[in-house]
């Protein structure tokens, strides 16, 4: 069974020589996910249910910027660059209302590196504090699946769910 998760595209996203700071590379494709759905094989079911929600909710401009960690700063399994913008919020907790999503309380963000073994962001946080790390104008939402490999997950588009409230999918 595919891993469903709805997301924003994020190709406005440069962490710079944050990516350095980390030893982590460049994201090939970021995004922020708005409702990890897990394990399901109604991928179509969910982009019906989840399109209406859009409408008129897109576009949304967003902003990248701060340096923050998962599960806390001082033992961080996870490095992220936080997302913001008008409506977001109320975007992904809509969404995952609409599919059925019982993922964690929604905190905008992009991953930018993990960890095998927790490390401390505290000066991390510091240098980079109110650092901008981009913008975008984002129209649509990506329905993505997920495979993990051992190179790392695998993001392939499903479905995208556009502001009028419709569903496009890959010719």
């Amino acid at each position: 069974m595919p891993r469903l998760f709805l997301a924003l595209a994020c190709p406005g996203f440069h962490p710079g020589p944050l990516s350095r700071a980390l030893g982590a590379g460049t994201p090939a494709n970021p995004h922020l996910t708005l409702a990890f759905l897990g394990e399901r094989d109604d991928a179509a079911a969910v982009a019906e249910a989840a399109a209406p929600v859009c409408r008129d909710r897109l576009p949304l401009t967003l902003r990248y910027r701060d340096v923050g960690g998962f599960p806390s700063m001082r033992s961080a399994r996870v490095a992220w660059v936080g997302a913001e913008g008008d409506g977001l919020t109320a975007l992904a907790e809509a969404l995952r209302r609409a599919v059925g999503s019982d993922d964690r309380p929604f905190r905008g963000h992009l991953t930018v590196a993990r960890f095998r073994r927790p490390r401390s962001l505290a000066d991390l946080a510091r240098q980079y504090h109110h650092r901008n790390f981009g913008s975008d104008v984002v129209a649509r939402v990506t329905l993505f699946q997920s495979e993990l490999r051992p190179g790392g997950a695998v993001h392939t588009p499903l479905a995208w769910l556009t502001g009028g409230g419709e569903v496009e999918t890959p010719d």
